[in-house]
């Protein structure tokens, strides 16, 4: 048979989101954050005042003060002060560097961190496993809907 002249026009089959994927994710996302930042997911991303919202401490360390700390900052984590006290000066530091605080982090949170770490792909396993069925119908309902979407 003859070869075709023209191209046929392939079909770009839609990626759907897996919402179960992206909650797992961003369970995972969270326990790293907590054990490493002492902070949660939302306040790490979130954060506008740079110590966590809520949070209180110097062990707290945010995306911004991580941003921070790569254009030359502390990372939020330490800061010297200079007083003038009558011709007198005084310095005072307050706070850790980044890896000290984030080591204090890991003795704090690790143990916590590391089961969640394993607890939490298991636990998606098996309700992925128990709830196929339904899964199954609910994704073919997306499907038919035409939405990126499934679980």
């Amino acid at each position: 048979m003859a070869k075709r002249k023209s191209k046929r026009n392939a079909r770009r089959k839609t990626r759907n989101i897996n919402l179960a994927g992206l909650a797992e994710s961003a369970l995972i996302a969270n326990a790293v954050t907590s054990g490493f930042f002492n902070c949660g997911l939302r306040d790490f991303v979130m954060s506008t005042d740079g110590g966590g919202k809520g949070q209180v401490g110097l062990n707290v360390i945010t995306a911004r003060e991580l941003l921070a700390g790569i254009t030359g900052g502390s990372f939020g984590t330490s800061s010297t002060t200079t007083a003038n006290f009558s011709g007198t000066y005084v310095t005072s530091k307050l706070g850790d560097s980044f890896g000290a605080t984030v080591k204090q982090n890991l003795m704090d949170n690790g143990l916590g961190m590391a089961v969640q770490l394993v607890a939490i792909p298991a636990g998606f396993r098996v309700f992925s496993k128990l709830t196929r069925k339904p899964r199954s119908t609910l994704n073919n309902a997306l499907k038919m809907s035409g939405l990126p979407l499934k679980v």
